[in-house]
């Protein structure tokens, strides 16, 4: 079997129409255009680099992907180029209306202002990844995708909100299906939705299990985040807090990364500590307003409730000492990272060491790490390392 690279090289290509994954590099030459798809009705997942290399609308309407009935997987994607043309890449997009049936598709540097038309009937769609979409304004209603289980969103610094409803249908859904969602360099994005629709606690992302948001410094909290979430990722967004869910049910949530917000100054963790038994991987860096971790209720302090957590990374030894972290009953792993200032610690923080080391879980698998200024240092006898 030749590589895809070999393939992709292959003059009139669309000669092998029974092919069923093709992965092709336009070119403006007789051979390599895009009117090779035309009779390739077979394709099951197909990737179109080099688009900028087609003429106008009817050359691209030319593939007719619509009539492969077969095809699953779609890839489509641009180079950057100085001389591109915003109408160009719009009337190029509508005119590459894949077949209902799609299941995954991905595009990679469209310059076009708006999104294609046919974005609102793909119902079928699981999987969507767009990247380094840097003049689009606004993105599809993608919460009515009733079958949608991912989303990856990356660098699209002009788009301010999802749509939350396609036109003329007053049904509005909010990612019924969706189990993964990655949002990154959406710097302009301000609110889930445009204004006047809200997300109501509980029916935004009703199954998403894992949600990562990256270098959206305008984007504001969610009402309450999914009950089904497992694992939580923020890093450089303007959050002020966490909201977890107002029912009593217990807090599925495995891995939290809170990583510069200067706008958050307290965490809800001792509020929350009975429902969060499931938190295992704590990360709180770069955060340097954070003052508390929220407050013992006092039924809690009662029951003696400690958060199990095998792995915490934090660049701020003091906060160590607030609870609930003070209290830690279970730690494997410790990380103090992106600190080049610590030389020693509080009277506080050494008895915390102490009293940590003595815990059965740590004789067996102990690692305590520091990461300043990028060095990487392991310390293999604890003891005498604490008094510095």
């Amino acid at each position: 079997m030749l590589p895809q690279y070999y393939i992709s090289l292959i003059c009139g290509i669309g000669k092998l129409k029974f092919l069923q994954e093709l992965n092709i590099d336009l070119r403006d030459v007789s051979g390599y255009r895009i009117k090779e798809l035309e009779n390739m009705n077979d394709l099951c997942e197909l990737r179109i680099n080099c688009l900028e290399n087609v003429k106008n609308a009817e050359e691209a309407c030319s593939a007719k992907l619509r009539a492969k009935t077969r095809l699953t997987d779609l890839t489509l994607c641009w180079r950057n180029t100085d001389s591109r043309n915003i109408n160009l890449d719009e009337n190029v997009l509508d005119n590459l209306q894949p077949p209902t049936c799609l299941r995954n598709l991905s595009i990679n540097g469209y310059m076009g202002v708006r999104s294609a038309i046919w974005m609102n009937v793909l119902d079928n769609l699981e999987k969507i990844e767009l990247s380094d979409f840097l003049e689009c304004e606004s993105l599809p209603p993608f919460g009515q995708l009733p079958f949608l289980k991912s989303l990856e969103l990356r660098n699209m610094p002009k788009v301010k909100w999802f749509e939350s409803k396609f036109n003329g249908n007053d049904k509005y859904l909010a990612f019924p299906s969706l189990e993964e969602l990655h949002i990154d360099g959406l710097e302009a994005l301000e609110d889930w939705f445009e204004a006047g629709v809200a997300a109501e606690d509980g029916c935004l992302f009703p199954c998403l299990i894992k949600l990562k948001l990256e270098n959206c410094p305008k984007l504001k909290e969610l009402p309450s985040l999914p009950s089904k979430l497992k694992s939580l990722q923020i890093r450089s967004t303007a959050w002020k807090t966490l909201n977890f869910c107002s029912n009593s049910n217990p807090i599925p949530l495995e891995t939290l990364w809170v990583q510069h917000c200067p706008n958050i100054t307290s965490l809800p963790l001792a509020d929350e500590i009975v429902r969060l038994a499931a938190l295992r991987d704590l990360k709180i860096t770069k955060c340097p307003n954070v003052i508390s971790l929220g407050r013992y209720r006092e039924v809690d302090t009662t029951n003696n409730c400690h958060l199990m957590l095998s792995n915490l990374s934090i660049n701020d030894p003091s906060m160590l000492l607030m609870e609930p972290l003070r209290s830690i009953a279970s730690l494997k792993s410790l990380r103090i990272e992106d600190n080049d200032e610590v030389v020693s610690f509080p009277n506080e923080a050494e008895q915390w060491f102490l009293k940590i080391l003595s815990l059965p879980s740590w004789k067996a698998h102990l690692h305590f790490m520091f990461y300043i200024l990028g060095t990487f240092l392991c310390f293999g006898n604890y003891r005498t390392f604490l008094p510095l």
